[in-house]
Parts: C-alpha cells; sequence; structure tokens
C-alpha cells in the first residue's frame, strides 16, 4: 500500500564526484588535493566523453580519434565543493611543472580559465602553493574509482610507463668486420700491364679517381 505525505524530502547530497571543466564564462579557482595527476586516453562518443579501451574499444571500432586528458580531484573553498577537474594534456603543463617541483599536487591552488572566453578556447592554468596550515582540505579521493562511476565502466590498472631504453656506447666486432673486408668479392683486382705503362713505358701508379 502506498504512503503519501505533504512534506518535500531533504535534499541529499549525492557519494559521487562531479566532473568539471573550464567554462568559457568564468573561471575555475581551487586547491588540489591528490597527490598525482591521472592521465587517460578519451574519444567523444555517443555525445559525451569516454574512456579509450585498449581492447575491443567501440569508439575506435567506429573510427573516432583520441585525445588524451588529465585529472585532479579538487576542492573549491568558496563553495566547499569536492569534484574532479579535467583538461587537456597541453593546459596541464602548469601541473606538471609544480609537481616537479615540489613532488606532489597537493595544496596546489589553480586558476583555470579560457582567455578568448569561447567554448571551444585554449585553457590557459596557473598554479601557486597553497599554505597547508591554514586549509583544512579532506582527504582525496580514489580517482580511478571516482572516474569509471562517472563513465559507467568497470575499474581499470594504471599503467606503469615503461623504462626508457638505455642507449650503450657503440663497440666494433673487429673479427666481423676483417671476416667482411677479406671476404672474396671484396678482394680488389690485379692490375693490367696497360694500367702501369703510360706512354714512355715507365712503371706508374694507378691513379685512383677521387
Amino acid at each position: 500500500m502506498p504512503t503519501f505525505t505533504h512534506s518535500l524530502p531533504e535534499r541529499q547530497k549525492h557519494m559521487g564526484f562531479d566532473l568539471r571543466r573550464t567554462p568559457a564564462e568564468r573561471s575555475i579557482v581551487a586547491v588540489v588535493t591528490c597527490d598525482q595527476y591521472l592521465v587517460t586516453d578519451t574519444h567523444y562518443w555517443g555525445g559525451r566523453t569516454v574512456p579509450h579501451e585498449l581492447d575491443n574499444c567501440p569508439a575506435c571500432a567506429a573510427i573516432m580519434p583520441k585525445r588524451t586528458h588529465v585529472y585532479v580531484s579538487a576542492f573549491d573553498l568558496k563553495s566547499r565543493e569536492h569534484f574532479i577537474f579535467e583538461c587537456t594534456s597541453n593546459a596541464a603543463k602548469s601541473f606538471e611543472e609544480h609537481f616537479s617541483a615540489h613532488q606532489t599536487l597537493r595544496g596546489c591552488m589553480f586558476c583555470a580559465e579560457r582567455p578568448k572566453r569561447t567554448k571551444n578556447g585554449k585553457v590557459v592554468i596557473s598554479t601557486r602553493t597553497c599554505d597547508l596550515t591554514k586549509i583544512n582540505l579532506p582527504s582525496p579521493p580514489d580517482l580511478i574509482r571516482a572516474l569509471c562511476v562517472i563513465w559507467q565502466v568497470p575499474a581499470g590498472p594504471v599503467r606503469q610507463l615503461e623504462e626508457p631504453v638505455r642507449h650503450l656506447e657503440p663497440v666494433s666486432n673487429t673479427e666481423s668486420l676483417n671476416r667482411m673486408r677479406n671476404q672474396p668479392d671484396n678482394v680488389p683486382e690485379p692490375l693490367h700491364v696497360s694500367d702501369l705503362l703510360k706512354g714512355n713505358g715507365k712503371l706508374k701508379r694507378k691513379e685512383v679517381p677521387v
């Protein structure tokens, strides 16, 4: 039997995280709560951004191009909202420089904006260090799990980058080189008398053209 009431239920905050991109008309100012950014390839397919899959990717099967996106968890000091910020790899260069200098992104205050105020305009991100002794930042979420909830896909592992290839000093194998030089095909043909005698009958050294 159904029950009815004249009172509206209280608004409940969902347990997930909103995904924010830099809008055209205003900037985003927030503080990063995670230690490191997360990078993945994505497709714009079916009217929304979806992650690229290594095996049997439906967007790749539909010949949709992919591009790299970068994600960080961030905290808006004014609205007190914890969200996930998305940007392109080009825009994330500021995050990369900050991480290289401080070995962490947590406490990095950033301002993301589109200077041309257009929907698809270039995003510019400026960063500075924030005093964490004066700000009570929340704990960072599991970025992978949060993104997979947003995209409604199973959680995948973090792909570790391969170790850079070490270029060794070239070493010549003398034995192999000598064997190549002394092959029968490489032995010069013997000189003829006509090559050695020129005009006056005197023995001349063969002139080799340069």
